[in-house]
């Protein structure tokens, strides 16, 4: 059985089946290749192939002309061994590279024929050389779409936060940063830290015993009544809780509490500033471009959103298992059923978009040349010269999204829009369709 040796350079409707109408030839060397859909979808295509034994003749010789300068064999000169010699010792390697150069013709014509815009590896799934050879092949196409209406689109923008609020929220946020855990003889209070011995009863047996847990006071992961319980106590102070249908039995090895640095000159030089003055000149500026940047970062998400309500249709599911993998990468997760659940949705939409937004971009004649490729390799820290031809058209493609967002964008009506959301809401981080 032929194996598919190679690997292409290439990026729910009803299924039809193939009927009894007669199957399209397509011509190569050896003459003439029948061809029938056997299934078919939006996204997902399975095509029949059959010819016969003797139509893989010309790829055979190919096959010799190519493995002949690097054969040696006993009485002949390196190169100048007899193509019948050649054909009797190697056939089974020659047959195996000749079906595989017929495999890649012949997919590649249909494509073309087709003008189907592949966006996985075709899959060998049925072969059969016995008498007339029959191969099945099965892969994934680009989703046929259009793209319309997509310049002036009205994209609302938020209020950038205040500075000041941003600059107060900082500045507690490098307090506790900053701040010493001392121990404390006073009764513990919210945010104190307390190391204590538990057992954990259910009747009078003890089911689980931990020593010098450290829990911070308050902290929700931790049971409200073990919280409540917790609050005033002090060093050796002993605490029983029922909960449920268990006992707490607690001991307090210790209570600490956080102090924070004062609001000085100091505090500024632990941040490499020399004064309070020119800290919090330095501290508004980074945060003024922080917000600008979220703001742009927020601008380019409501864009995202709303070419994903316009244009709706089935995404390849190769797509869509590549935008998880990515995902299940970047947040340092395992591939599981509840993140498939929870993260699978995000890549369709991931998936979904750079389809738009590469059909925008070819209808735009929005192109990325490679010396701007290797000027974004170069300022990330990639070895461009270490780049595979894979790696440099992902990131082709990718510097080709987002150069057509911003072409959106800079055709788009943006409106302001007053804050809705609390400002501490307005700061949290949501999933992003982006990357």
């Amino acid at each position: 059985m032929a194996e598919l040796a190679y690997a292409l350079d290439l990026g729910s409707s009803p299924v039809r089946v193939g009927g009894s109408n007669p199957s399209p030839r397509i011509s190569f060397k050896g003459g003439f290749l029948e061809y029938q859909i056997v299934s078919e979808t939006e996204t997902e295509k399975e095509i029949e192939f059959k010819f016969g034994a003797q139509e893989l003749e010309p790829y055979i010789d190919l096959s010799i002309e190519r493995l002949r300068p690097k054969i040696s064999i006993k009485g002949y000169r390196r190169g100048r061994a007899p193509k019948g010699l050649i054909r009797t010792r190697y056939y089974d390697a020659l047959k195996v590279e000749a079906l595989n150069d017929l495999i890649r013709e012949a997919y590649k014509k249909v494509l073309t024929e087709k003008n189907w815009k592949p966006v996985s590896e075709p899959e060998l799934v049925n072969f059969n050389d016995s008498g007339e050879i029959r191969f099945n092949l099965r892969f994934e196409v680009q989703p046929d779409f259009e793209v319309n209406d997509y310049r002036g689109l009205e994209i609302f923008k938020e209020e950038p936060l205040p500075l000041d609020y941003l600059y107060e929220q900082a500045l507690n946020r490098l307090r506790e940063d900053y701040a010493d855990i001392t121990e404390t003889t006073k009764p513990a209070a919210v945010d104190d830290f307390i190391t204590l011995d538990l057992e954990i009863l259910e009747g009078d047996k003890i089911i689980e015993k931990q020593s010098e847990v450290v829990v911070k006071l308050g902290d929700r992961s931790f049971p409200d009544e073990l919280n409540r319980a917790l609050v005033g106590v002090k060093k050796g102070d002993r605490k029983e809780v029922h909960i449920d249908n268990h006992i707490y039995r607690i001991k307090i090895r210790k209570v600490e509490e956080k102090i924070l640095p004062e609001l000085n000159d100091n505090f500024a030089r632990m941040l490499n500033y020399n004064n309070l003055e020119e800290m919090e000149k330095g501290l508004k500026s980074i945060l003024e471009k922080e917000e600008e940047q979220r703001l742009k970062e927020g601008l380019e998400e409501n864009l995202a959103q709303i070419l994903l309500e316009r244009y709706r249709f089935p995404v390849p599911k190769s797509l869509v298992e590549r935008e998880y993998q990515m995902i299940i990468r970047s947040s340092k997760s395992i591939d599981n059923e509840n993140n498939r659940e929870r993260f699978l949705p995000v890549a369709e939409k991931r998936a979904r978009l750079n389809l738009i937004l590469e059909k925008i971009a070819q209808k735009e004649n929005i192109t990325v040349e490679l010396e701007k490729v290797k000027e974004f390799a170069l300022k990330n820290g990639l070895q461009y010269s270490e780049m595979d031809d894979d790696m440099v058209e992902y990131l082709r493609k990718m510097m080709v999204r987002n150069e057509t967002l911003h072409f959106l964008l800079d055709n788009s009506k943006i409106i302001q829009k007053r804050r809705i959301l609390s400002p501490e809401e307005a700061r949290n981080v949501d999933r992003t369709i982006r990357h």
